[in-house]
């Protein structure tokens, strides 16, 4: 399977929660593929990054995410950079 490039981690993560709703058996392949380069997250920093919790807290983790989430997808190319 090709790797796909976004253009930011936002990009990136819209496609994740956009293959998640469609439920596609298709899509599973790239889901799994997507899934995988957010296990360097922690269970909290994941969840903070793909919920649409807004607390201070939540705020914090997501950041902080972001961060280590850019790393990780410029690793794997698969953010444009």
């Amino acid at each position: 399977m090709k790797t796909r490039t976004y253009s930011s981690v936002e990009a990136f993560l819209a496609h994740l929660h956009a293959l998640k709703a469609s439920h596609s058996p298709d899509d599973e392949k790239l889901v799994a593929t997507m899934t995988d380069a957010l296990a360097p997250l922690s269970t909290i920093e994941r969840e903070a990054v793909l919920n649409d919790a807004d607390d201070p807290a939540t705020r914090r983790h997501r950041e902080r995410a972001m961060l280590k989430l850019n790393r990780e997808l410029l690793a794997r190319k698969i953010l444009a950079g």
